[in-house]
């Protein structure tokens, strides 16, 4: 006996329904073609309809074996992020991750869209996940500008999502992170 939580529109399902495990993983699509894309917390794309379907380069499993430390690269070249409170107080480090955490009204949002402006890096993957929608349309259209969103990869899980969905969203946008070291 199992537990299933369903992830979308469960017209049509009963009971009776069969549920087949395929035994694959959570794959995720990944490559050069993702930077200016909006994926949501399974990585499919949101933005289908204006840009097209997705033509990853790359598909990744979204859980794996993380790098062993001792072969991991030392963080030692710091990275200026364009805001001097961060830049002199908080420094960041070239392959650094970094979280935003914050109550509703804190303004992650903007704080995310100064780094995004202001960081001198190639790639940049945020995921927002437990965001209300119109914060994401908002970041997207106004606060991220568009030379700066051809290098963002934008992974996105609304407050509206199912729960699952929101609690993959941080390795979805993880594993596409990590194809880009």
């Amino acid at each position: 006996v199992a537990i299933l939580t369903p992830l979308g529109e469960m017209q049509g399902l009963s009971t009776l329904t069969e549920v087949i495990p395929t035994g694959k993983p959570l794959m995720v699509p990944t490559g050069w073609n993702l930077l200016g894309r909006v994926l949501d917390g399974f990585g499919r794309p949101l933005d289908a309809s204006t840009k097209g379907p997705l033509l990853p380069e790359a598909r990744m499993p979204v859980y794996r074996d993380a790098p062993d430390p001792l072969t991991r690269p030392i963080i030692d070249k710091t990275l200026p992020v364009g805001i001097r409170a961060i830049d002199g107080l908080l420094t960041c480090g070239e392959g650094q991750r970094m979280g935003i955490f914050a109550a509703a009204g804190g303004g992650k949002s903007t704080l995310m869209s100064m780094l995004v402006r202001g960081a001198a890096v190639d790639v940049i993957v945020i995921a927002m996940i437990g965001e209300r929608g119109r914060e994401v349309q908002e970041l997207i259209q106004h606060s991220v500008g568009a030379k700066a969103r051809s290098r963002v990869v934008l992974v996105v899980a609304s407050s509206d999502r199912p729960a699952t969905e929101r609690a993959k969203a941080a390795y979805v946008a993880t594993t596409i992170a990590e194809w880009y070291r």
